[in-house]
């Protein structure tokens, strides 16, 4: 019975590496990088027991942070990429002989890729004066943590080194569409305590669907403390851009006051995304030649010209002849085009106006377009009123054939 023992513990074996294999996989992922990107301490210098403030900016530096997850199993493998967030559980300070009154925070939460946000501290002074140096701890998932001192001045002769510090505030449109032009406001303020001079800015589109439109160099000759430039961009983008996020890299660099220079890399997220336009195509009717009376069917073709599909599209038309006057379409592609029947009934005749109205969804919503159009219906009585006029015409031309050929010599006047 020994061997038949051995048999099942192989396939239990096997069923276990099997169900290993088949469950994901994470491959090695970008891991986002917390740092403080500025601090400031107000007032710069503090008397002996007053109370000041320390904001500092925390940054996740990995802007294009991903994980790959990989799915396997015994037929098939597949592969996806989510954004990794930076998950922050504390931000505290400690004193180091500077008395923190306020300004611990726990759960902070998740920073995006590139994001940043502020954080304050209330503290208050010694009694002696010197320079010191608070510590501020920020803990991430995983038992990582970050140490940054910051100098705080208590009414010390000691120069603490100064500098200017230019931060970006980017203004950008939610969303652009494929083929459009948009607007990119950058504002640069200089939050240090001396003046950056010599400031220049350089957009670098990565993808040539995003082009600028203004100069992509920009020069400052100077901005002081407390100052701020804005720079308005404009840019415009290729109708086969590919959706999703864009990056335009923004290259700053500036001279400090030693003479030194310095550069930092900001991105701009461009979102683009699609949007359906439909228009019409072309009207026909079976029949043809509509007469009073007929049944006939209208077909309106309507087509999507724009670079997203439009979903739930739905055609109805205003007119004063009965029949079924809303057709459900359904979604139409981007580049392709599809019917919208109406059966109908030629209830008067003439140029009959109608309007049709297109209802239709894409990722922006909800939309409609209205168009004022004409069906021209013939009378029944058409053909008698034809056979009338050439039954006219032709007693006429006889009357002129026997006038001027047939009429015999001396019945009438010379």
């Amino acid at each position: 019975m020994r061997p038949p023992e051995r048999g099942v513990g192989l396939v239990a074996t096997f069923l276990v590496l099997l169900f290993f294999a088949s469950i994901a996989v994470p491959a090695a992922a970008s891991v986002p990088t917390v740092i403080i990107t500025d601090y400031q301490v107000s007032p710069s210098v503090l008397i002996p027991g007053e109370e000041g403030i320390i904001t500092v900016t925390v940054k996740n530096t990995a802007d294009q942070a991903t994980l790959t997850q990989s799915y396997s199993s015994d037929t098939s493998a597949t592969t996806t990429s989510v954004a990794i967030n930076a998950p922050i559980d504390s931000v505290t300070m400690v004193g180091k002989g500077i008395e923190v009154i306020s300004g611990g925070y726990n759960r902070v939460g998740e920073l995006g890729p590139g994001q940043s946000i502020p954080i304050s501290f209330l503290i208050r002074a010694p009694t002696e004066t010197g320079v010191y140096f608070p510590e501020v701890w920020i803990r991430v998932s995983e038992g990582k943590s970050l140490k940054f001192p910051v100098p705080v001045n208590v009414n010390s002769e000691v120069l603490i080194q100064q500098k200017p510090r230019i931060s970006i505030v980017k203004q950008l449109p939610e969303s652009v569409v494929p083929g459009d032009d948009f607007t990119a406001t950058v504002i640069l303020e200089n939050s240090g305590q001396l003046s950056a001079s010599n400031l220049r800015i350089t957009v670098n589109s990565s993808t040539s669907s995003i082009t600028s439109k203004t100069p992509s160099t920009i020069h400052i000759a100077k901005l002081g403390p407390g100052e701020h430039y804005t720079a308005v961009m404009e840019f415009s983008t290729d109708k086969r851009s590919p959706l999703g996020l864009r990056p335009v890299n923004l290259v700053l660099e500036f001279q400090e006051p030693d003479g030194s220079y310095q550069k930092q890399v900001e991105t701009l997220g461009i979102n683009i995304r699609g949007k359906a336009r439909l228009d019409i195509s072309q009207i026909t009717t079976d029949p043809v030649r509509i007469k009073k009376g007929d049944q006939f069917t209208l077909i309106i073709r309507i087509e999507n010209t724009g670079t997203d599909d439009a979903k739930s599209v739905d055609a109805t038309i205003e007119i004063p002849v009965s029949g079924t006057k809303e057709a459900f379409v359904g979604k139409i592609e981007p580049g392709n085009d599809a019917p919208a029947p109406f059966n109908l009934q030629a209830d008067q005749a003439g140029d009959i106006p109608y309007t049709l109205t297109i209802r239709y969804e894409d990722d922006y919503g909800t939309d409609r377009i209205e168009q004022e159009l004409h069906l021209n219906i013939s009378s029944t009585d058409n053909l008698a009123m034809i056979l009338g006029i050439v039954l006219v015409l032709l007693i006429a031309g006889i009357g002129g054939y026997w006038y001027f050929f047939r009429r015999k010599p001396g019945t009438g006047n010379v």
